[in-house]
């Protein structure tokens, strides 16, 4: 059953306790991953403008001759020593084979072996903030391996423009978004946010906060915060109470309180009771299959470094609660914008935050998914051209990604290469915003979809390699 890590019972509550130089590979990086793994001026790259794609035009139509994006890595070797393995690539997946784990487990699935969802996890910017992409993506797997549930999603409103597939959002004023907050240029929080990063608080009764959920599930999981001076919070299913949940305890630590539902769409609304400071991170929604889950964790204006602003230890107990097969970076979009980040600090933040990925989720498979094409106007504002700094996450990416043991995605050679943004936002049907940055629903549709086609490309290739059950 898909509910196997679920506390048992209708209600009960758990608690767990250098300066940048291109090209080359910083000499700390080998220790920094030894460790995790035992535990600009206005310019650019030409913008070489491809003609107009539509959905069906081969995505290397139009790919870009710079050398960054032509060198083609050596292929790594396979996760096992002396095991066989598919080819290193699968369209722009990268390092296919260390995908092993979620393969493992998808096949399970799709031969009706698994008793438990496949969990996927994806953290990142705005591009996965908006779910756009992602809810794509999620529906592509679930309709080839099953439906396990929408997966963990906010309740309230984390920010004012939240947004998820099949999801709406609102609280009333008592409540208030609990984030890291900048005072005077100085980063003010405890660290405790959960799963997302954001969640919401109330130290008044009478706070409410509710999510119109349209996506079917049959159980819903409260994630919360359980300290000392907490109150408590009563939940109610569709206008109907089912139960109190009180968050005080003796130490601080994320608690869980699941209620069980008959399977469909539902509303789900909290109502503090006004004992004491509550503070609600999420809630996940699950279904009684076992199938496939997606979680886009996003948050505008994220870099890789946000999520290393909570606390190891918090970070941890949400992560291995969550228990994911798959940990989908994917940022990098901001990085390429911040203007005194070199590529020293920046692959530093990106290994030290696999390193926490690792120790919280030492079974799953992890994937950096490469920043799409930035456009930015050339000094004279008459052209668009792609941003060079996003070519230099994207080596830093692959890079890491290699010594760690992760796939790597190249969304940018994906989407056609240098020049594809200024091109995508200037069609008739425009996939990309006018500002360059961001995609309208139709282009995120599109890369969702380019994904999905070569991961599961790589899965059908490890499953012929392996000889895996559920063809």
């Amino acid at each position: 059953m898909a509910w196997g890590r679920a506390p048992a019972g209708r209600f009960a509550t758990a608690r767990a306790a250098v300066p940048r130089s291109a090209g080359v590979r910083p000499p700390w990086l080998p220790v920094c991953l030894a460790l995790a793994a035992a535990c600009g001026e206005r310019g650019g790259v030409s913008a070489r403008r491809p003609p107009p794609q539509s959905a069906d035009t081969p995505r290397g139509a139009n790919v870009a001759g710079t050398a960054a994006l032509q060198a083609a890595p050596a292929d790594a070797p396979s996760a096992k020593a002396g095991a066989k393995g598919p080819p290193s690539h699968a369209g722009h997946l990268e390092g296919a084979e260390r995908l092993n784990r979620v393969f493992e487990a998808l096949a399970a699935l799709q031969a009706g072996r698994a008793r438990d969802d496949v969990r996927i996890v994806q953290y990142g910017d705005s591009h996965t903030a908006s779910d756009f992409g992602t809810s794509v993506f999620r529906r592509l797997l679930q309709a080839r391996f099953g439906d396990g549930g929408r997966g963990f999603v906010s309740i309230g409103k984390p920010w004012p423009t939240y947004l998820q597939d099949g999801i709406q959002c609102g609280m009333t004023t008592e409540f208030a978004p609990e984030r890291f907050r900048r005072r005077s240029g100085e980063l003010l929080g405890d660290g405790y946010y959960g799963l997302l990063g954001v969640g919401i608080g109330a130290s008044r009764g009478g706070a409410r906060a509710w999510a119109d959920v349209s996506s079917p599930f049959s159980r819903v999981e409260i994630d919360y915060w359980q300290q000392p001076r907490a109150g408590s919070f009563d939940v109610a299913i569709d206008g109907a109470p089912v139960g109190r949940v009180a968050a005080r305890a003796a130490q601080p630590g994320s608690g869980f309180a699941s209620f069980d539902v008959p399977d469909g769409p539902h509303q789900v609304e909290l109502r503090t009771v006004g004992d004491g400071e509550v503070r609600v991170f999420g809630m996940a929604l699950d279904r009684a299959q076992a199938g496939v889950v997606v979680d886009a964790l996003g948050i505008n204006g994220a870099q890789v470094f946000t999520p290393l602003r909570l606390t190891e230890a918090h970070f941890a107990e949400q992560l291995r609660h969550r228990a994911p097969d798959l940990v989908i970076l994917a940022y990098g979009t901001n990085e390429a914008l911040e203007k005194h980040l070199d590529d020293a600090d920046y692959e530093r933040g990106l290994v030290d935050l696999l390193g926490r990925v690792a120790r919280a989720a030492p079974n799953a498979s992890c994937l950096l998914l490469g920043p799409p094409d930035l456009a930015r106007p050339t000094s004279d504002d008459r052209q668009w051209v792609t941003w060079p700094r996003v070519l230099d996450i994207i080596a830093a990416q692959r890079r890491v990604a290699r010594a760690a043991g992760c796939a790597f995605y190249d969304q940018l050679a994906a989407m056609g290469g240098p020049g594809t943004m200024a091109a995508w936002a200037s069609e008739p049907e425009a996939r990309g915003q006018r500002d360059r940055m961001h995609f309208t629903r139709t282009g995120y549709a599109q890369l969702a979809t380019w994904f999905a086609d070569d991961f599961l490309r790589a899965y059908e290739r490890w499953r012929e390699d392996t000889h895996a059950e559920g063809r």
